[in-house]
C-alpha cells in the first residue's frame, strides 16, 4: 500500500491493520491503483528544484516566505511564479538548460573586461563587445536584433539593466535551439553578469541584508534572491 498523505510504502500485516505505520494516515492505496506521487520537482524556466518529501525547504526559509515552498506540481515556482514539473519529466540533458556554463560565460566577461560597479555599466560592456543598445517603444520586453539591443522605456531601471543583461546573454551565448532552453540560460547568464558571485560573496559579509544588497547591485529583490540560491548563501542574509 501507499500512503497518499507521506508518500510511505507500508506492509500491512493483518486486515485489521488500516493506517499508515510512518504518519498515522488512513488515506491508503494499493501502489498500483494510480501513478506514484512525484516527490522531486523542477522548474524548467529558472532551474530551482525542490523534494517534496524534504519538508520545507530550508534555503528558502531564511528569506521568510517559507509557506511559498512547494509541495506539489499544483504550486508555482517560488523564485519566478511560473508551472513545476516532475524531475522525472525533464527533458534530455541535451535539451536542458545548460545554467553553470552560462554562468561561467557571464563570469569570463568579469575577468576579461573591466566592467565599472556595483551597480555595473552594462552600457559600457554592450559598447565594448560591438553592440548598440536602443531605447524606446517597443513591445517586447528586449529584443537582440543582430547587433542592436531594443530596450522598452517606460519600466524600472532595474528592468532595464536586467533586459539588457539578459540580451547580452543571447549574443555572447549565440544560443540556438528551442525557447526551453535558451531563455533560461540567459536568466542564468544575466544574474551572474549583474551579481558576480565572487562579489556578492563578499558583500555579504557587510552587508547581509537582501534589501542592502539589491540596492548595491541595482537589481531587484527576485534577481538578488535567484543569485543568492544560485550561490547557495541565501541562509546567511536577512529580509
Amino acid at each position: 500500500m501507499v500512503c497518499r498523505e507521506c508518500g510511505a510504502r507500508v506492509m500491512l500485516r493483518s486486515r485489521f491493520e488500516d493506517c499508515c505505520t510512518e504518519c498515522g494516515s488512513e488515506d491508503l492505496d494499493a501502489e498500483d491503483a494510480y501513478d506514484p506521487i512525484e516527490r522531486e520537482l523542477q522548474c524548467q524556466f529558472c532551474g530551482y528544484s525542490v523534494d517534496t518529501s524534504a519538508g520545507a525547504d530550508k534555503d528558502w526559509e531564511p528569506d521568510g516566505v517559507s509557506d511559498r515552498t512547494p509541495t506539489s506540481v499544483d504550486d508555482p515556482c517560488p523564485i519566478c511564479d511560473r508551472a513545476l514539473a516532475p524531475r522525472s519529466e525533464a527533458p534530455s540533458v541535451r535539451d536542458m538548460p545548460e545554467f553553470k556554463l552560462a554562468r561561467e560565460a557571464a563570469a569570463k566577461l568579469h575577468r576579461d573586461h573591466e566592467i565599472p560597479g556595483p551597480p555595473f555599466a552594462l552600457e559600457h560592456l554592450a559598447d565594448e563587445l560591438g553592440l548598440t543598445v536602443e531605447v524606446g517603444s517597443f513591445d517586447h520586453d528586449g529584443l537582440l536584433v543582430g547587433t542592436r539591443i531594443e530596450i522598452p522605456a517606460g519600466t524600472s531601471e532595474q528592468a532595464m539593466r536586467f533586459a539588457l543583461a539578459h540580451e547580452v546573454g543571447h549574443f555572447v551565448l549565440r544560443q540556438v535551439g528551442e525557447r526551453a532552453k535558451v531563455e533560461p540560460e540567459a536568466n542564468a547568464f544575466a544574474s551572474e553578469l549583474l551579481v558576480p558571485r565572487e562579489r556578492l560573496t563578499a558583500a555579504i559579509s557587510g552587508t547581509p541584508s537582501v534589501r542592502r544588497l539589491c540596492a548595491a547591485f541595482g537589481v531587484s529583490r527576485q534577481v538578488m534572491v535567484y543569485a543568492l540560491m544560485a550561490a547557495k548563501a541565501i541562509g546567511r542574509v536577512r529580509a
